[in-house]
Parts: structure tokens; sequence; C-alpha cells
């Protein structure tokens, strides 16, 4: 068992998950599908994605995190970038305490393949009281590859969570690269979720704003050294999950600090 300890309070348990996640109540927050690129152009995912597996484990959702597809830049990877990427994702899983067997490497074509295979399953599964909430963080493709197999009745009953208006990632795929754009995948039947750009709060930003991380245990103070590999102190994509948690659709750092650093009840 791997306990995070915010200084002066209640210890955080974040240990390994158990069952299957619940199917949700209408308003909870349910199944959640990551997904994330971070091999290719975006050195903050490498911050972003160990910060938005600390969120999760914060309000006890691991299990409800039912895929994730990382290395999502599927046309081409830069090495250390996949790396890093990797290092960040499956670091944080195991440390915060998620089951890792559903995390797929998009930049490796069997994980590619059975990441969107498992992504088409659980939209599949999504009806009323059972929705699935898909955080998009990176290039649209492999979620639009998944939404395309899966059956369109289904489709109504997931929730596709971006954040700006026409960002890179939103267009990237389609303009760069003759994939799709985020515009395509709302057109397969899911339901736009369109947050504010995160930037302006989360994104860069200087990297002692961050040293608070060190004293909430040492998993936390990992997370602190992904922020310093990215330099950037950038975690704006993170927003996106704080967001489905919380309905803020704008948060501040001083509220993501409050959120990690008060301790949830056991």
């Amino acid at each position: 068992m791997m306990f995070w300890a915010a200084a002066a309070t209640v210890a955080i348990l974040v240990g390994a998950p158990a069952a299957p996640a619940p199917a949700a109540p209408d308003g909870g927050v349910g199944r959640i599908a990551l997904s994330a690129d971070g091999n290719q152009h975006d050195e903050d995912d490498w911050a972003s994605s160990a910060m938005t597996l600390a969120i999760l484990a914060r309000a006890g959702l691991q299990q409800n995190v039912v895929n994730y597809i990382y290395n999502n830049h599927i046309w081409d990877s830069d090495a250390e970038h996949r790396r890093n990427m990797t290092e960040s994702v499956l670091g944080a899983g195991k440390r915060f305490g998620f089951d890792t067997s559903r995390f797929y490497d998009g930049a490796d074509a069997n994980g590619l393949a059975a990441g969107v295979a498992a992504l088409t399953a659980a939209i599949n599964a999504s009806r009323p009281g059972d929705e699935l909430t898909i955080v998009l963080a990176g290039p649209m493709e492999t979620t639009w590859m998944a939404l395309d197999a899966a059956d369109p009745a289904a489709r109504k009953h997931v929730k596709c969570v971006s954040h700006g208006d026409g960002s890179f990632n939103q267009t990237h795929g389609k303009k760069d690269h003759g994939g799709h754009s985020y515009d395509d995948v709302i057109e397969l039947g899911c339901q736009r979720v369109q947050i504010p750009d995160q930037n302006g709060n989360l994104g860069p930003t200087k990297l002692s704003d961050w040293n608070y991380l060190r004293d909430l245990g040492p998993e936390m103070d990992w997370l602190r050294s992904r922020l310093e590999v990215a330099e950037k102190g950038d975690v704006s994509d993170a927003g996106m999950v704080y967001f489905v948690i919380t309905g803020e659709k704008r948060a501040s750092r001083s509220e993501l600090r409050k959120f990690l650093t008060t301790a949830r009840p056991i």
C-alpha cells in the first residue's frame, strides 16, 4: 500500500485499485478515458499527464479510469519525447494506484490497436446512467478511430472534453496529417464539452510555484520532478480532468493547490 500525506493532515490512501468502475449515478463522474500525446510536440504533457493522474487519485477515482491512450501522436514520434511521456504516465499510474493494464502506448502498433479496441468497447458499454467521459489532451485521431468503430447508438452517451477553441490539438491531426479534428469527433455523435483554454491559469509558470508538492510525500515529490523535466511548470491539460471532477471551468493554481493539500476522508 502507498500513502500520500499532505503535510500536517490525514494521510490519503492511493493504493492499488480494486473492482471495475461502477456505473455512474446521474450527475456523477462515471467512467473516464484519457488521451494524450507527449511523444511529439507537447513537452508539457510530461507534466500534465502525471498531474492528471494525481488529481484523479486525490479524488479516489482510480477505478473509474477505464482507458488511457498515451503517446497518441500516431504519425511519428521523437524518441526522447516518447521515453519521457511513457515514464510520466506509467510512473504516475503505478505510484497513484491505477490499473496500468488499461494504459496503452499509441506509438506502438500493437498498443494502438489494443487501446483503440478497448476504447471502442468502453464506448459501446455507454448508456443512460453509465456515460463515458473522454478527456482529449492530444490529437483527436485515436478517439475518432474508436468512435467510428463503435455502435452509433452508444456514441450519444459519450462526453468528449477538450479545452480552447481551434487549438493545436483540436486541429493538428487534420491540418497536418490528413486525419481528424475535434469537430470531426463531435460529428460522430458524442457530446461536445468544450471548456476555456486552460493555459491562462494552469499554463507555463515558474517551477517554484510547485515547490509545495515536495511536502506532500514521495509520490508528489516525484510529480514535482516531472515538472522539472518538462521545464515549463505547465499542467494546463490537467485542468480538463479537474473540470470533470469539480465542474470548475477555469481552475487556478491556488484552487488546485487547495484540492491537492486538503485531506480526503478515507
